[in-house]
């Protein structure tokens, strides 16, 4: 075994994670839906162990998120989840999770060019 990220794993075991996570990625933008055990299994050439114990590893480390009990609940991170467990995992304490969207500009016309008011036309 060799050693990553200070833990005692195999290249086999990280690349098996990765293309886990990978996998789940792709069938989630496919299907709208999470993949199986089996699906995953099949795909990976691989059995459904080392499958789950992949995926409670992702978990674990907020890479993934799985609804227990609930067929196909396993879905990747949205693109502002990633960025939030990315700044925690560099240090950043994140108080408020929820990111704000653009502000609503009602103002500006999508043109890039400001609506006239009626307040000045008398």
């Amino acid at each position: 075994m060799g050693i990553i990220d200070g833990l005692n794993i195999s290249p086999t075991m990280a690349s098996r994670k990765l293309a886990v996570l990978a996998f789940i990625e792709r069938y989630y933008r496919n299907h709208g839906i999470g993949p199986s055990y089996g699906e995953m299994a099949c795909e990976l050439r691989t059995n459904t162990t080392r499958i789950k114990d992949a995926v409670r590893t992702l978990e674990r480390e907020g890479r993934v998120h799985r609804e227990p009990g609930k067929a196909r609940s396993l879905r990747p991170l949205t693109a502002d989840e990633e960025a939030i467990r990315r700044l925690q995992r560099a240090g950043f304490l994140v108080t408020n999770p929820t990111l704000l969207g653009p502000p609503d500009l009602d103002h500006i016309d999508p043109d890039g060019e400001e609506e006239e008011t009626d307040e000045g036309a008398h």
